[in-house]
């Protein structure tokens, strides 16, 4: 089971819970807490509950403020919360606000701080990330709703299995040019559209004769990249080929697979004589796709904004 699609299946069974119907949108997220922590028991097993928490308040804000299908309270709460986190430069600044404004109300627990910080990341164009127990704001990324979520549920472990057995050929295409990648996992439960493979830091070390220092590799983008590649919007679809007719073609997913990652090993191939620049241009002569944004930053990378907030324990 993968820990990011159980997590959104307790935010949307919860959301549209007949017995909730007549709470609100803070009580509803304490609930989808609950049923986080009972399907993780009953489909994982043991269960790290700051780990958890985080993640599942942090999804449960997110897909509030990306869901397709919005409550009535849940528009008036992300109108209200967008308008005012939108007048402050600072996210310290906004809490501070909102904290003396709400005193009646706030509490210094995961929920509040995960509803400061996303409502900020949303009128930022940032999104809120956790690793090592903090929270902090990355570069916003297209969002996956949780209909097209649905649509890949029967398909997310054979997708996962057939991308498994293609990085493990790739790691050897790696091996061959002289690199080496380092693997380690982090606290992190990751985004469904990564399938796991964001909840490990990948390190790249290069050929000794390319004389260049290690650097962190995104390889959970990649595998988005290839499942759901982002299109005209801001949300994310599966790929129509890939998922054609409700069925998965294995054979496009291959071919995808093999072309994006093959991508990224070329141009960094290339980098080993050139430089980044040149490097990206010769990749795209020889017909590899270049992405605009090869620097991304990911768990690994220093921090888009200062000031990041530890998770309250």
């Amino acid at each position: 089971m993968l820990p990011a699609f159980l997590i959104r299946a307790a935010v949307d069974y919860v959301r549209h819970s007949d017995g909730l119907k007549d709470s609100n949108p803070y009580s509803r997220c304490e609930e989808a807490l609950n049923v986080s922590n009972s399907l993780w028991l009953e489909k994982i097993g043991r269960v790290d509950k700051s780990l958890l928490e985080v993640a599942a308040v942090t999804a449960y804000w997110e897909e509030f403020f990306h869901a397709e299908d919005a409550l009535h309270d849940e528009r008036e709460w992300r109108e209200g919360l967008a308008k005012r986190s939108s007048n402050y430069d600072s996210f310290e600044e906004w809490q501070e606000w909102f904290k003396k404004s709400y005193a009646q109300v706030y509490q210094d627990n995961n929920i509040w701080t995960s509803v400061l910080m996303t409502s900020w990341a949303h009128t930022h164009q940032y999104q809120l990330m956790y690793n090592d127990r903090e929270w902090d704001f990355r570069p916003s990324k297209s969002y996956l709703p949780t209909s097209q979520t649905w649509r890949m549920e029967r398909h997310i472990s054979t997708v996962q299995q057939v991308l498994a057995d293609c990085w493990r050929d790739e790691l050897r295409n790696y091996a061959e040019t002289g690199f080496k990648i380092e693997e380690e996992s982090i606290h992190y439960l990751g985004r469904i559209e990564c399938l796991g493979f964001d909840t490990h830091r990948h390190i790249l070390h290069w050929p000794v004769h390319a004389d260049q220092e290690p650097e962190p590799i995104d390889v959970g983008e990649m595998v988005a990249d290839i499942v759901v590649p982002v299109g005209d919007n801001w949300y994310r679809h599966p790929d129509n080929i890939i998922f054609a007719h409700d069925h998965v073609d294995v054979t496009a997913l291959i071919n995808r697979a093999k072309y994006i990652l093959g991508s990224k090993r070329r141009v960094l191939e290339l980098r080993c004589h050139s430089g980044h620049q040149s490097a990206r241009q010769q990749a795209t002569a020889e017909g590899w796709m270049v992405n605009e944004e090869e620097a991304e930053v990911d768990l690994g990378a220093p921090l888009a904004v200062s000031g990041g907030v530890p998770a309250i324990e």
